[in-house]
């Protein structure tokens, strides 16, 4: 199934709770420290929030490079860092947010459908550059030397509520 919402991955959830009784992600140290990268993708993605964590990180399961939507030299493959990150309390909850991502200068990008967020940082585990969240941008985004910028919602990243 395509692109219909957004969602946090919950493996991504699961792990860092269950530390001790599932392989650890090697060089987690928290998404506020870590390399939190931004890939752009196209309509021929499955995401899956149920996704195994070996199917959540980039160039792996749906998240391969040959669906990935790129400009050769400002949204490279394997996507843009975020930056201003940071963790907010809301009512019965936790917000995870980032400054708005902009391309690095002139950019053509087609048919962005939407993006994975991943953790760039985790270099081994059950799998590298694992998935936090993919983040549906409502249909098709383009630009033609121009100026690509995602930005998030003003609820953040995402929200784990309780």
């Amino acid at each position: 199934m395509a692109w219909t919402d957004s969602r946090v991955f919950g493996q991504f959830l699961y792990s860092p709770l269950c530390q001790g009784t599932t392989t650890p992600a090697t060089g987690y140290t928290g998404l506020d420290t870590d390399t939190v990268k931004v890939a752009l993708f196209n309509n021929s993605v499955t995401p899956d929030r149920n996704a195994a964590v070996g199917s959540t990180g980039f160039n792996t399961g749906t998240w391969t490079t040959t669906n990935e939507v790129t400009d050769a030299t400002n949204w490279v493959s394997g996507g843009r860092a975020l930056s201003g990150v940071a963790f907010s309390s809301i009512t019965n909850g936790v917000m995870f947010d980032a400054t708005d991502l902009a391309g690095g200068g002139t950019v053509t990008i087609t048919n962005a459908y939407g993006c994975l967020v991943y953790d760039d940082t985790i270099s081994g585990g059950t799998v590298a550059a694992q998935g936090v969240s993919f983040n549906y941008f409502g249909g098709a985004q383009s630009v033609t030397s121009g100026t690509f910028t995602i930005v998030w919602n003003a609820s953040g990243v995402f929200q784990i509520t309780g």
